[in-house]
């Protein structure tokens, strides 16, 4: 089924790309400002992982967007630029008695790219090349509350490490309008993004502040390489043209 649908939008975009190519590019519309759900969707999926989990006193958030602005050049190449921001966290929290504990894991990623495209039939299907700037960073945040005859003794302790990254990627996909060339606009495309770290990793990082290593370096390059930073990409971009 997923093999048809993609036949079926290359097929249109080869048969409305020519026929927008016949549109006289000085008076056809130029700039595309879009949002793109895709990192919302993500976002939506970590929060959900606490219910899978299903385990008592575990809770997990996520959210997730990214906003682009885009810029035709030439009749067939247009640039861009792309803000995206992916957020999630993981809590326990547990009660025996009177000692109450709580323990909470944030992560944050954002990019900033920059975007060149190529419309080879002028018009629908493109070809995209990013290369950006990223961030990411964990914070690891703890809570021991015992409770003595109505008094309550509270110790809190947190750790942040971050690391930046050069971003790279490229996708395919294809700008639908819905009309003439302008107005509303829906983009799906997919992909592939990686990171090239700069300086230790998060795991390294943590570990060296928390003085012990409790095996997390592995766990982290997955998330670096495949969800916050790197890995496939869908995007489902709804926007308008003008």
């Amino acid at each position: 089924m997923a093999k048809k649908c993609i036949l079926l939008l290359a097929f249109a975009s080869i048969i409305v790309g020519g026929v927008f190519a016949q549109t006289d590019f000085e008076t056809m519309p130029k700039n595309t400002v879009t949002f793109d759900f895709g990192p919302t969707i993500v976002g939506l999926g970590i929060g959900a992982i606490g219910n899978i989990i299903d385990e008592s006193g575990v809770s997990t958030t996520g959210f997730g967007f990214a906003v682009q602005y885009e810029r035709e050049i030439l009749e067939r190449v247009s640039v861009g630029g792309r803000f995206a921001y992916l957020g999630g966290g993981l809590g326990f929290g547990q009660k025996d008695g009177t000692i109450e504990t709580v323990l909470e894991m944030k992560l944050n990623s954002f990019s900033l790219e920059g975007h060149a495209r190529y419309y080879p039939f002028g018009g629908t299907f493109f070809l995209d090349g990013m290369l950006g700037y990223a961030n990411m960073s964990a914070t690891f945040s703890g809570q021991f509350i015992a409770t003595d005859g109505g008094n309550k003794h509270k110790e809190e302790a947190s750790l942040t490490a971050s690391r930046s990254y050069l971003k790279l990627g490229a996708k395919l996909g294809w700008r639908i309008d819905f009309g003439n060339p302008g107005g509303f606009t829906f983009e799906p495309s997919l992909g592939y993004y990686g990171g090239i770290g700069l300086g230790d990793t998060l795991g390294k990082k943590l570990t060296a502040g928390l003085g012990t290593d409790i095996g997390i370096d592995e766990m982290f390059t997955v998330l670096e390489d495949v969800i916050f930073i790197g890995g496939p990409r869908i995007t489902l971009a709804f926007g308008w043209r003008f």
